[in-house]
């Protein structure tokens, strides 16, 4: 009785973590701990167990791999040998090709959301300098990303993952062996389809940095100090210009030319001073009327050619700044930078910014202050999308020495001599002795809530199997599936997982699918490699929905694009995908045991 309780109660909590992750209101990360804590309380799962599931060799391989990544990207400049790559490109079909193969292939061994970070400004500054739009090619960016880390176990976190469920329960591992043929086939034909089809099927959305400069009075509303006013020589404090309902002051124009961004509380107001509000307009409105020592500006600047130095940011998956308000967030404090705009899903925000909860993929317009360089180098909370950052300069000897390193820990791993963990800990710490990858940089690719819902959905799997609730649910998918064709079998199997993981991370969509992929397999007397392998695909066919990866966020943003606009190229896309991958499957390995 208490066993069976366990299994319908895991089942109930199970069913809650994918509604609040559909639901999209709470952090992933959030999400999962009070799953875990609600398991632990109830005494379901055990502390040891918990611990086992938190420490899993291929959790502890996913960071080891972030941190490799940073640490190669940051010694050889891996984005500039791109960048030499499909930099000469003069069409959207050439550079579409050369990124993409470019791209893909460099995802296969190296973790893909820092990948696409660097690539973003890099794409921007292609479009601007062949006058294309960034829409045409930052989908196809993040799409190459994906299926190229699909040719390796490494590629992709997903995959390591499902490796640690499957030596959880001794099945034979998948391997590199696994993944390279079948990786390469989707690798080429996800080419060739973003080649040919993506300049019909993506939209001509023009350069948010470009319209926000043209249309700067959407954003910025210029004032000016009244000759006289009582706010001459007062500081913002004092003038109570701090704290306003619904807008802000983001910049200060001085008569010496001099521009003041951001505003701080002690900076005093000159006379002449110009003064630039971001927010709702009416807010502005209210402000003036209330205040007489402000007056809407009379020189009309704007139409003299004023073009603020914005940037862009975009928002990632599993962000501080997720769920939080810029006000509560102290961002101007905290990166020395005003946000004037925020652009969701293709639309610009009104109201009050101050007080919009931030979300995955938000793309934020910054006027930023001098510090801001500095101080948002050391966070992960946002990427910085227009604007390429130097490259630090590396000893020859260095990059020689760490190159070595990485070729022969390589090479080790495939003739299979030494374990990838292993390799991945030679590597980093050739790194740290070779002194390329301090400290700080080092936490900044460091996430405590990717390490939770990689924890938590390792752990919730195995509860999910344990205690038996996995076999509750594929009892009556057993009875339908029994003697079914292998085909059948597979379509099932990756549509399913499809669905899932088109709607919540792909982490959680593993956590779900394994425990009944693996009852399946257990039940229907079914070769466990061919399965698993098509459980790995179907787990990465996040192409139909910018919130099913975390790299389709990144590039949701700066590419102002539209749910629909996914949608569009995502569904034949993933339409191709799962011929290539199924039939290979089918053809390549026998089904049934």
């Amino acid at each position: 009785m208490e066993e069976n309780f366990e299994a319908w109660f895991s089942l109930f909590i199970l069913f809650l973590v994918v509604v609040f992750l559909i639901w999209d209101r709470y952090k992933p990360s959030s999400v999962f701990f009070i799953a875990i804590l609600i398991l632990l309380i109830t005494g379901i799962l055990s502390i040891e167990n918990l611990l086992l599931g938190f420490s899993n060799k291929s959790i502890i391989t996913i960071f080891l791999l972030i941190l490799v990544t940073a640490l190669l990207s940051k010694t050889f400049g891996l984005v500039l040998y791109l960048d030499k790559i499909f930099g000469s490109a003069r069409s959207i079909r050439s550079m579409i090709l050369r990124m993409s193969a470019s791209v893909g292939s460099v995802s296969a061994l190296m973790n893909n959301t820092p990948i696409v970070a660097l690539m973003i400004p890099y794409v921007y500054r292609w479009s601007k300098n062949t006058n294309n739009p960034p829409s045409k090619m930052l989908i196809p960016l993040s799409f190459s990303a994906i299926v190229g880390g699909m040719m390796t176990p490494i590629g992709t976190s997903t995959n390591l993952i499902l490796i640690g469920f499957i030596i959880s329960t001794g099945h034979p591992e998948l391997t590199f062996g696994h993944f390279l043929l079948p990786g390469i086939i989707v690798f080429v034909v996800a080419i060739l389809f973003l080649t040919l089809a993506s300049n019909y099927l993506l939209p001509e959305y023009r350069d948010i940095m470009d319209e926000t400069r043209k249309n700067i009075r959407e954003y910025l509303t210029e004032t000016h100090v009244k000759d006289g006013s009582e706010l001459i020589g007062k500081t913002i404090q004092e003038a109570e210009l701090r704290n306003l309902k619904g807008i802000f002051l983001a910049e200060i124009h001085r008569e010496d030319k001099t521009i003041i961004k951001p505003v701080k509380p002690e900076e005093k107001i000159l006379r002449g001073d110009r003064l630039y509000f971001a927010g709702d307009t009416q807010g502005v409105v209210t402000l003036l009327k209330e205040n007489q020592n402000l007056d809407w500006n009379k020189f009309r600047q704007f139409e003299e050619g004023y073009e603020p130095d914005l940037v862009e940011v975009v928002v990632p998956f599993n962000s501080g700044l997720t769920g939080k308000t810029l006000k509560n967030s102290l961002f101007r404090e905290t990166y020395d930078a005003a946000v004037i705009g925020i652009h969701r899903k293709g639309a610009k925000l009104d109201g009050k910014l101050g007080e919009i909860p931030l979300m995955p993929g938000d793309l934020l317009l910054l006027t930023k202050g001098p510090d801001f360089e500095r101080l948002s180098s050391k966070n992960q909370d946002f990427y910085t999308v227009s604007v390429i950052e130097d490259q630090e300069k590396i000893p020859k000897w260095k990059k020689i020495s760490l190159g070595l390193i990485t070729i022969a820990s390589i090479g080790l791993v495939f003739i299979g001599l030494i374990e990838l963990f292993i390799a991945l800990i030679t590597v980093f710490t050739g790194g740290l002795i070779l002194n390329l990858l301090s400290e700080e940089e080092a936490k900044k690719n460091l996430s405590l809530d990717l390490f939770v819902i990689l924890g938590s959905a390792l752990t919730l799997g195995m509860v999910f199997i344990h205690t038996g609730g996995a076999a509750i649910i594929t009892q009556p998918l057993v009875s339908i599936l029994t003697g079914a064709p292998a085909l059948v079998i597979l379509v099932s199997i990756f549509l399913t997982t499809l669905f899932f993981t088109s709607f919540i991370t792909n982490a959680a969509a593993i956590s779900i699918m394994f425990p009944l992929v693996y009852q399946l397999i257990v039940e229907l007397s079914l070769n466990p490699t061919p399965v698993y392998l098509t459980l790995a695909f179907s787990a990465s066919a996040a192409f139909i929905t910018a919130v099913s990866y975390q790299t389709n966020l990144m590039v949701l943003g700066p590419g102002n694009y539209k749910a629909t606009d996914f949608l569009k190229i995502g569904i034949p896309f993933t339409f191709v995908y799962a011929i290539v991958i199924i039939t290979f499957v089918y053809l390549y390995y026998p089904i049934y045991a």
